[in-house]
């Protein structure tokens, strides 16, 4: 009996490998779909992260690229896919403190698949690049982030079945007095990024020339935004001084006209330049300096002076020996016309761009200020041609017939335009000239009363000297008439209109509003200087539906205007380069947005949308 059962448990045990051996393979990988099969996954991939810099400082944007090395004879499914193909693709880990943009995937080989026809697919090695931005709030100290791979293998005779490979990528989080180097640039140059986050196209465009070393490149874009620039309300005080400077002066012709505005751009450039280096290097704003009561009160002097010889009060005139020496203008010359234009270089200081906040950031970053000081150079060049131009045939003015004190009105509209300037400059230190400007029909209406009564009573076909001492009276009223009615004019016009935001004004209290409201953030950081800041609040931020959007938004907005402990933190905090600057984020500060420079209010609601549905 038991030699029976012994027999019966042999003969079960050798049925049982006779099917093992002869049951087909097909049937076993089928008792995979059932949890029946602990078959190991087969690899046929090999995935390697880089990053784009050595280190990475809290705040600030790099790349990420993936390097894929698929083994030979096999290929993967390429992203996008073919309708019902397993596209290859990447999985971005959840990382409080960063925030990934654009995943860029290559273009796939198509190849002919004898079952579905042709097919994108990848083989041998593939390059995929990701965007990503470090929040200012990251903690410094060295980690990884874990990716994963998902693809699915085949070769001409099979695929197997979708594997994912996990694998990290080494990330160094610095200081922002640490030292930061691009690298791996072989690596990254076939990746074809778009605009990175919270940038403009022209701004992603100069910031992947810059990183990826084409240099001439970076130098066309840099001088084609300044000129883009010299087009914007941020430069328009300059204007009627360059023409009161040229124009109400004699001159010996048209080529002595071009070299003197040529001299007072360089003068521009000079200080432009010098202003650039010294803020990107020292980490202030740049425009800052337009923040300091005593420098505002120099340069409004100097307006105010040349507004005065303007009228005729008195003469600004060098020695004649110095004139015959630098071959004098009448009594500007060429060391006159320079140092206005370093004048102007200063009055320009806030007309930032965010091709100038790329260009600084850049400064900053690699600390290579000869490089930063000739971009800056380039960048103030450009802005200057449209100077050139009106320096060049101002001059032609004084050409025009005198009969009738022809050139005396010039030279008395002039002088109101530039003590105009002086006020509206003046306005950010006295509180008292900027809290009674309106945006309004009435408002206006007054200036253009206000200027008239000047005109009609300010004796523009006269000078002041050389003439009786009653008519001296008049002319002063009629001139301070016009002064104040054209400063009501140019500074109501940069007051918003429209809605209202419900600001906050402490970035603390603005998160804590969030946190118990459970609301999104928008910080904005704006100076009474800073044109562009002027310009969001009354042609977007007034607008009725991006209004209606910020309404479940904490807006937060941030006072550059003077420099402060707490604006040098929130700089470094930050990584302020320029203003305006507008950076939404959650309620645990996660930053979900950036961007540099205006924007209308058409691009504001797309900017909310994408938000919105991230945020989601």
């Amino acid at each position: 009996m038991l030699k029976t059962g012994k027999r019966h448990l042999y003969l079960f045990w050798g049925l049982l490998t006779l099917i093992a051996l002869i049951f087909p393979v097909r049937t076993q990988a089928q008792f995979a779909d059932f949890g029946l099969s602990e078959k190991a996954p087969v690899e046929k991939l090999a995935a390697k992260g880089y990053l784009s810099l050595d280190k990475v400082q809290p705040g600030s944007q790099f790349e990420i690229a993936v390097v894929v090395e698929i083994a030979k004879g096999w290929h993967v499914n390429a992203n996008p896919a073919k309708e019902g193909l397993i596209a290859t693709e990447v999985t971005l880990p959840e990382v409080a403190d960063l925030v990934f943009g654009e995943v860029v995937y290559p273009a796939g080989d198509v190849l002919k698949l004898g079952s579905i026809g042709e097919a994108p697919v990848y083989h041998d090695t593939i390059t995929i690049g990701i965007q990503a931005d470090l929040s200012q709030t990251a903690p410094i100290g060295s980690s990884a982030l874990d990716f994963q791979l998902q693809y699915q293998a085949c070769d001409d005779a099979q695929c197997l079945l979708p594997e994912t490979l996990n694998f990290s990528v080494p990330i160094e989080i610095v200081g922002i007095e640490g030292t930061v180097q691009r690298m791996n640039e072989a690596i990254f140059a076939d990746i074809e990024f778009g605009a990175p986050l919270g940038t403009t196209g022209d701004e992603g465009s100069l910031q992947r020339a810059l990183s990826g070393g084409q240099v001439w490149l970076a130098f066309l874009l840099v001088f084609a935004g300044g000129i883009l620039t010299s087009l914007t309300p941020c430069v328009y005080p300059l204007i009627p001084i360059t023409v009161s400077i040229f124009g109400a002066n004699e001159s010996a012709g048209l080529f002595k006209s071009f070299l003197l505005s040529v001299v007072y751009v360089i003068g521009i450039v000079v200080m432009y330049s010098i202003l650039g280096v010294a803020v990107a290097s020292t980490g202030a704003v740049f425009g800052q300096i337009m923040a300091n009561p005593w420098v505002v009160g120099f340069i409004s002097l100097i307006l105010v002076t040349l507004g005065l010889s303007m009228f005729g009060v008195f003469e600004i005139r060098l020695p004649s020996a110095v004139q015959n020496r630098l071959n004098t203008v009448g009594g500007a010359g060429f060391a006159g016309a320079f140092a206005m234009g370093t004048v102007a270089g200063v009055i320009a200081a806030p007309c930032t761009g965010p091709a100038l906040a790329v260009v600084l950031t850049y400064i900053a970053t690699t600390g290579s200020l000869f490089l930063g000081f000739w971009l800056m150079f380039t960048y103030a060049l450009g802005m200057g041609l449209l100077f050139i131009g009106i320096g060049t045939f101002s001059g032609l003015l004084s050409a025009l017939p005198r009969s009738g004190g022809w050139m005396y009105i010039l030279e008395n509209i002039f002088g109101i335009a530039i003590i105009t300037m002086a006020l509206y400059f003046l306005k950010d230190v006295f509180p008292v000239l900027q809290n009674f400007l309106q945006n309004s029909l009435p408002f206006f209406a007054i200036a253009g009363g206000l200027v008239l009564i000047g005109l009609c009573l300010g004796k523009l076909t006269q000078r002041f000297r050389g003439i009786p001492a009653r008519v001296k009276f008049q002319k002063a009223c009629g001139l301070l008439l016009a002064v104040i009615g054209a400063y009501m004019f140019v500074g109501g016009i940069q007051q918003p209109a429209g809605p209202q935001l419900n600001w906050v004004y402490d970035e603390a209290e603005g998160f804590e509003i969030a946190k118990r409201e459970n609301r999104l953030v928008m910080l904005d950081f704006y100076a009474s200087w800073c044109a562009a800041c002027n310009e969001l609040d009354h042609q977007t931020y007034s607008d009725p539906a991006v209004a209606a959007r910020l309404e479940d938004y904490v807006n937060v907005k941030l006072d550059f205007t003077r420099t402060s402990e707490i604006t040098k933190a929130l700089t470094e905090k930050y990584q302020i380069p320029g203003l305006p600057v507008v950076i939404f984020l959650n309620a645990e500060r996660t930053v979900l947005k950036r961007f540099t420079g205006f924007v209308n209010a058409e691009d504001m609601l797309s900017i909310l949308d994408e938000i919105e549905n991230n945020a989601q």
